[in-house]
């Protein structure tokens, strides 16, 4: 692929970290005008409205093999259903930011998750790697104070979020068996069909606080700007340049988030975010990061 090719998908992929940096800022402020299951639910069914008809023209079909049945309402339960709730769980009580920096823990958990799953290894350098995150984000969750830790003391919506890192995991687990069967966009439509199904009984109240322009919109750029738009323009940049290079891209998210979210929502970024950021992102492009084959010299004998 000619470089200027790949630049144009490397801002493709700059700017589908933008969008998803921008949700948790989204996420943020619809919070105080509805309850995660509801905001959940609408965010979902906006984005399947959009899905189907996407799927009809790019597939010419929305039917799916009875073998993709089991492993897609499983992802609906997972990466609908209990990710969603778990992520606007989080942002009740915690902030933005936050939220944004504990998701790039994905990654980490998508490969341990793997590990159970799969028997997929885990090499030295990725144990390394997962290491010194996890400082980086005890950092974070205790704002430098660390007679936190001594007395158990963490903010409840940082362990919301952590929690749906480890969720998000489980379903990117069973999203591998799913795309044995079906495409990337059928099961996204699927599993966001099958998770939106579930959530209805759940839902103990449907009113809303104060539904004005800003929450509607907020809304629509959730579930079809962060939803949607992103997850296309994600198989798109792994499509042109391969997953590697494109998950790199995923360690943008928690700066475009604390960005946002200073912005539009007023959150002051405090030093040990900062630190544990910069030690959060270092481990992870640690993680990322494949070592170099080493080379075998080979000499030659002059008889």
């Amino acid at each position: 692929m000619k470089q200027h090719q790949e630049w144009k998908y490397y801002s493709l992929l700059l700017f589908t970290s933008f969008l998803w940096g921008g949700n948790f800022v989204a996420g943020k402020f619809l919070v105080g005008h509805a309850s995660p299951l509801l905001l959940t639910e609408m965010r979902w069914l906006l984005a399947i409205a959009c899905l189907i008809p996407f799927v009809w023209w790019k597939e010419k079909r929305l039917s799916f093999s009875k073998h993709a049945l089991f492993p897609l309402i499983l992802m609906g339960l997972t990466g609908v259903f209990l990710f969603n709730f778990l992520l606007f769980k989080a942002l009740e009580y915690t902030t933005a930011d936050n939220v944004g920096l504990l998701s790039t823990l994905n990654p980490i958990s998508i490969a341990i998750a793997s590990y159970f799953a799969y028997k997929e290894k885990l090499t030295t350098q990725q144990c390394i790697a997962m290491g010194i995150s996890f400082i980086g984000i005890l950092i974070v969750m205790v704002h430098g104070d660390w007679q936190k830790i001594v007395h158990l003391h963490f903010n409840i919506g940082d362990l919301y979020m952590l929690g749906a890192v480890a969720v998000w995991g489980m379903y990117s687990v069973v999203t591998r068996q799913a795309i044995k069967f079906v495409s990337a966009f059928q099961a996204t439509l699927w599993s966001g069909i099958f998770g939106a199904i579930m959530i209805i009984p759940f839902i103990s109240s449907y009113t809303i606080k104060e539904p004005d322009l800003s929450f509607w919109s907020a809304l629509i750029y959730t579930g079809v700007g962060a939803t949607v738009l992103a997850m296309i323009f994600w198989n798109i940049g792994i499509q042109k340049i391969g997953s590697t290079k494109a998950g790199m891209f995923l360690n943008f998210n928690p700066i475009f988030t604390a960005l946002l979210a200073y912005m539009l929502l007023g959150e002051k970024m405090y030093p040990s975010q900062f630190i544990g950021s910069i030690i959060v992102i270092s481990g992870l492009i640690l993680f990322t990061l494949k070592p170099k084959p080493q080379k075998i010299q080979v000499r030659s004998h002059v008889s």
